[in-house]
Protein backbone atom coordinates (compact mmCIF):
# COMPACT_ATOMS: atom_id res chain seq x y z
CA UNK A 1 0.00 0.00 0.00
CA UNK A 2 1.59 3.34 -0.84
CA UNK A 3 0.27 5.30 1.90
CA UNK A 4 1.99 2.85 4.51
CA UNK A 5 4.78 2.96 1.86
CA UNK A 6 7.75 4.95 2.89
CA UNK A 7 8.81 7.86 0.88
CA UNK A 8 11.88 9.30 3.05
CA UNK A 9 14.05 7.20 2.27
CA UNK A 10 13.42 8.12 -1.21
CA UNK A 11 14.45 11.70 -0.75
CA UNK A 12 17.63 10.78 1.23
CA UNK A 13 18.64 8.66 -1.77
CA UNK A 14 17.53 10.61 -4.49
CA UNK A 15 18.91 14.52 -3.13
CA UNK A 16 22.28 12.71 -1.78
CA UNK A 17 23.35 9.25 -2.93
CA UNK A 18 25.68 10.40 -6.01
CA UNK A 19 27.44 12.11 -2.90
CA UNK A 20 28.51 9.70 -0.80
CA UNK A 21 31.00 6.87 -0.41
CA UNK A 22 30.51 3.19 -0.90
CA UNK A 23 30.49 2.23 2.54
CA UNK A 24 27.82 4.77 3.29
CA UNK A 25 25.68 3.43 0.56
CA UNK A 26 25.99 -0.18 1.73
CA UNK A 27 24.82 1.44 5.49
CA UNK A 28 21.75 3.02 3.47
CA UNK A 29 20.59 -0.15 1.84
CA UNK A 30 20.46 -2.07 5.25
CA UNK A 31 18.81 0.70 6.61
CA UNK A 32 16.59 0.63 3.98
CA UNK A 33 15.98 -3.52 3.91
CA UNK A 34 15.18 -2.83 7.81
CA UNK A 35 12.69 -0.18 7.02
CA UNK A 36 11.20 -1.90 4.14
CA UNK A 37 10.89 -5.12 6.48
CA UNK A 38 9.18 -2.53 9.00
CA UNK A 39 6.57 -1.63 7.03
CA UNK A 40 5.89 -5.44 5.74
CA UNK A 41 5.40 -6.30 9.30
CA UNK A 42 2.56 -3.33 9.65
CA UNK A 43 0.45 -4.33 6.62
CA UNK A 44 0.85 -8.26 7.45
CA UNK A 45 -0.89 -7.18 11.43
CA UNK A 46 -3.26 -4.89 9.76
CA UNK A 47 -4.19 -7.15 7.09
CA UNK A 48 -4.83 -9.84 9.89
CA UNK A 49 -6.98 -7.30 11.79
CA UNK A 50 -8.98 -6.86 8.82
CA UNK A 51 -9.90 -10.27 8.14
CA UNK A 52 -11.06 -10.88 11.97
CA UNK A 53 -12.80 -7.53 12.19
CA UNK A 54 -14.62 -8.48 8.52
CA UNK A 55 -15.54 -12.32 10.85
CA UNK A 56 -16.85 -10.06 13.34
CA UNK A 57 -19.64 -8.34 11.11
CA UNK A 58 -21.12 -10.89 10.17
CA UNK A 59 -24.40 -11.15 12.72
CA UNK A 60 -24.34 -7.38 13.25
CA UNK A 61 -27.45 -5.17 11.67
CA UNK A 62 -26.70 -2.93 9.05
CA UNK A 63 -26.48 0.30 11.26
CA UNK A 64 -24.38 -1.69 14.04
CA UNK A 65 -22.34 -2.56 11.11
CA UNK A 66 -21.71 0.90 9.75
CA UNK A 67 -20.89 2.23 13.29
CA UNK A 68 -18.21 -0.56 13.52
CA UNK A 69 -16.58 -0.20 10.34
CA UNK A 70 -16.32 3.79 10.96
CA UNK A 71 -14.59 2.92 14.18
CA UNK A 72 -12.61 0.73 12.40
CA UNK A 73 -11.23 2.85 9.55
CA UNK A 74 -10.60 5.44 12.62
CA UNK A 75 -8.70 3.57 14.50
CA UNK A 76 -6.53 1.97 11.78
CA UNK A 77 -5.94 5.67 10.34
CA UNK A 78 -4.71 6.48 13.88
CA UNK A 79 -2.63 3.28 13.74
CA UNK A 80 -1.37 4.53 10.42
CA UNK A 81 -0.74 7.50 11.73
CA UNK A 82 1.45 6.90 14.61
CA UNK A 83 3.64 4.37 12.52
CA UNK A 84 4.31 6.82 9.53
CA UNK A 85 5.19 9.45 12.70
CA UNK A 86 7.92 6.59 13.63
CA UNK A 87 9.23 5.64 10.81
CA UNK A 88 10.22 9.78 9.97
CA UNK A 89 11.58 10.07 12.82
CA UNK A 90 13.89 7.17 12.34
CA UNK A 91 14.30 8.48 8.76
CA UNK A 92 14.85 11.62 9.92
CA UNK A 93 17.62 11.00 12.46
CA UNK A 94 19.39 8.48 9.74
CA UNK A 95 19.36 11.51 7.27
CA UNK A 96 21.01 13.82 9.79
CA UNK A 97 23.55 11.25 10.66
CA UNK A 98 24.44 10.64 6.90
CA UNK A 99 24.53 14.40 6.48
CA UNK A 100 27.06 14.79 9.60
CA UNK A 101 29.49 12.62 7.63
CA UNK A 102 29.18 14.61 4.07
CA UNK A 103 32.20 16.46 3.56
CA UNK A 104 31.07 17.53 -0.21
CA UNK A 105 28.13 19.65 1.09
CA UNK A 106 27.85 22.83 2.90
CA UNK A 107 25.97 23.42 6.24
CA UNK A 108 23.72 25.96 4.25
CA UNK A 109 22.55 22.72 1.86
CA UNK A 110 22.35 20.28 4.60
CA UNK A 111 20.06 22.41 6.14
CA UNK A 112 18.20 22.52 2.71
CA UNK A 113 17.88 19.05 2.52
CA UNK A 114 16.50 19.01 6.17
CA UNK A 115 14.46 21.52 5.21
CA UNK A 116 13.10 19.81 2.63
CA UNK A 117 12.51 16.42 4.15
CA UNK A 118 10.28 18.52 7.04
CA UNK A 119 8.36 20.28 4.20
CA UNK A 120 7.75 16.76 2.39
CA UNK A 121 6.91 15.00 5.20
CA UNK A 122 4.77 17.61 6.40
CA UNK A 123 3.00 17.04 2.77
CA UNK A 124 2.12 13.91 3.44
CA UNK A 125 0.87 14.05 6.65
CA UNK A 126 -1.61 16.91 5.23
CA UNK A 127 -2.79 15.08 2.46
CA UNK A 128 -3.20 11.79 4.85
CA UNK A 129 -5.41 13.76 6.97
CA UNK A 130 -7.54 15.00 4.00
CA UNK A 131 -8.05 11.87 2.46
CA UNK A 132 -9.29 10.43 5.99
CA UNK A 133 -11.60 13.58 6.56
CA UNK A 134 -13.23 12.80 2.71
CA UNK A 135 -13.33 9.10 3.32
CA UNK A 136 -15.11 9.64 6.63
CA UNK A 137 -17.94 11.92 5.08
CA UNK A 138 -18.03 10.13 2.22
CA UNK A 139 -19.16 6.55 4.19
CA UNK A 140 -21.32 8.58 6.54
CA UNK A 141 -23.23 10.29 4.20
CA UNK A 142 -23.53 6.93 1.78
CA UNK A 143 -24.35 4.38 4.85
CA UNK A 144 -27.02 7.23 6.02
CA UNK A 145 -28.49 7.58 2.45
CA UNK A 146 -32.06 5.92 2.38
CA UNK A 147 -32.83 6.07 -1.09
CA UNK A 148 -29.85 4.13 -2.15
CA UNK A 149 -29.82 0.46 -2.47
CA UNK A 150 -27.01 -1.96 -1.28
CA UNK A 151 -26.00 -2.50 -4.72
CA UNK A 152 -25.49 1.53 -5.38
CA UNK A 153 -24.02 2.14 -1.95
CA UNK A 154 -21.29 -0.56 -3.37
CA UNK A 155 -20.71 0.87 -7.04
CA UNK A 156 -20.46 4.29 -5.29
CA UNK A 157 -17.60 3.13 -2.30
CA UNK A 158 -15.43 1.89 -6.10
CA UNK A 159 -15.84 4.87 -7.75
CA UNK A 160 -15.08 6.77 -5.03
CA UNK A 161 -11.83 4.38 -4.27
CA UNK A 162 -10.98 4.84 -7.57
CA UNK A 163 -11.27 8.93 -7.57
CA UNK A 164 -9.28 9.07 -4.35
CA UNK A 165 -6.51 6.35 -5.95
CA UNK A 166 -6.17 8.92 -9.13
CA UNK A 167 -5.47 11.80 -6.73
CA UNK A 168 -2.95 9.88 -4.82
CA UNK A 169 -1.12 9.07 -7.81
CA UNK A 170 -1.31 12.67 -8.57
CA UNK A 171 0.37 13.67 -5.03
CA UNK A 172 3.28 10.82 -5.10
CA UNK A 173 3.87 12.32 -8.98
CA UNK A 174 3.92 15.90 -7.99
CA UNK A 175 6.49 15.30 -4.78
CA UNK A 176 8.54 12.49 -7.39
CA UNK A 177 8.75 15.88 -9.53
CA UNK A 178 9.98 18.44 -6.34
CA UNK A 179 12.51 15.59 -5.77
CA UNK A 180 14.42 15.99 -9.01
CA UNK A 181 13.93 19.72 -9.31
CA UNK A 182 15.59 19.74 -5.71
CA UNK A 183 18.07 17.16 -7.50
CA UNK A 184 19.13 18.86 -10.21
CA UNK A 185 19.38 22.35 -8.16
CA UNK A 186 21.49 21.24 -5.79
CA UNK A 187 24.24 19.25 -8.45
CA UNK A 188 24.07 22.28 -10.48
CA UNK A 189 24.97 24.15 -7.47
CA UNK A 190 27.54 22.08 -6.46
CA UNK A 191 29.29 21.60 -9.91
CA UNK A 192 29.08 25.63 -10.04
CA UNK A 193 30.87 25.34 -6.88
CA UNK A 194 33.53 23.13 -8.08
CA UNK A 195 34.47 25.26 -10.99
CA UNK A 196 34.91 28.33 -9.27
CA UNK A 197 37.37 26.23 -6.83
CA UNK A 198 39.05 24.81 -9.12
CA UNK A 199 43.05 26.19 -10.46
CA UNK A 200 43.56 28.81 -12.48
CA UNK A 201 45.91 26.74 -15.33
CA UNK A 202 49.36 28.58 -15.55
CA UNK A 203 48.98 30.49 -18.94
CA UNK A 204 52.28 30.20 -20.71
CA UNK A 205 55.08 32.71 -21.55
Amino acid sequence: MRSIKSVSMMVIGILISPMICVAEQESGKAFREEQKAKRHEHRQEQQQDNHAFRESLKDKASKEKAAAIAAHHDGQFQENKEFHSQMHQENAAFLKQRLAKNTKLTDAQKDELVNFFETENQENVSFRDQRHAQNVAFFEQTANDPNMTPEQKKAAIKAHFAEQKSQTKAHWHEQKTERKAERDRMHSEAKAARQTSAPVPATKQ
